[in-house]
């Protein structure tokens, strides 16, 4: 692949949620061809494709406020097609609920069941497809700001439906299935070290580790409790997790001890 056709890539990643126009056009010329003129310069000096590539990038300066600018403008974002077909398929979609609505009323006299089922049903469909289309920003562009957020509400949904579905569906009473809110937590903290590890690349500290684990013992104590009844000698699994996490706790600050030992020694 040539600098040229790397460099289109490379726009085309930038430029691919900004609706096309004649400023979008003017201004991706523009950068393509400070690109241009500066990979020809430091191809005079022989310098190797790839860094050429790169320092170019480097050097191309922030276009992140005028590639914003014309993102945002009202008028392009309704002119353009992508977002045409978003609110298309949004609109086809409520129709379709609604027609399943009234069917359900009209042929089987289930209007209430339909509208404790269709209408939320049709609410957490549309926020799923916004914020997943969010995620999917997120993601190409590095930006995580809220994806934590994201996450947790989708692990929120999740748990808020399992115990409909456990006490409707199941016959489960709701004295037992009211355990799934406690999971709510245990959800948040996995999604925020999903996210840092995977995504922010970073390392974990190891209070949210623990936080996790204290969390978790105390989540399944009273899933087991309430299942069983058992209050009393269930009460162990809580008291396993703080010892645990003591254990863990006093295992790293004597890691953490030895490290810095051996790096006082080495500059010595």
């Amino acid at each position: 692949m040539t600098l040229l056709e790397r460099f289109k890539a490379y726009l085309s990643s930038q430029f691919k949620l900004v609706p096309p126009g004649r400023e979008a056009a003017e201004l991706r010329e523009e950068m393509l061809g400070n690109l241009m003129s500066h990979a020809m310069e430091l191809k005079a000096e022989g310098i190797p494709d790839d860094e050429v590539y790169t320092r170019c990038i480097e050097a191309l300066g922030d276009y992140t406020e005028a590639i914003n600018a014309l993102r945002g403008k009202p008028l392009q974002v309704l002119r353009d097609p992508k977002f045409q077909r978003s609110v298309l398929l949004l609109v086809t979609f409520c129709m379709m609920c609604v027609v399943a609505y009234i069917l359900m009323g009209l042929l089987g006299e289930l209007w209430a069941v339909g509208a404790y089922t269709i209408f939320p049903g049709m609410a957490i469909a549309m926020y799923v497809f916004a914020t997943a289309a969010v995620l999917k920003r997120n993601i190409r562009f590095k930006r995580h700001y809220t994806t934590d957020l994201i996450l947790i509400t989708y692990g929120g949904i999740l748990l808020t439906a399992l115990f409909f579905v456990l006490w409707l569906a199941c016959g489960v009473s709701p004295a037992v299935a009211w355990v799934s809110f406690v999971y709510i937590p245990v959800w948040a903290l996995l999604s925020v070290i999903f996210t840092t590890l995977f995504f922010r690349k970073r390392k974990v500290w190891l209070i949210i580790w623990m936080a996790l684990v204290m969390m978790l013992s105390v989540a399944v104590f009273l899933t087991a409790s309430a299942a069983t009844g058992m209050w009393h000698p269930l009460w162990i699994i809580v008291v396993v997790g703080a010892l645990a996490c003591g254990f863990v706790s006093v295992f790293a600050l004597n890691a953490k001890i030895d490290r810095r030992s051996q790096e006082e020694d080495f500059e010595k």
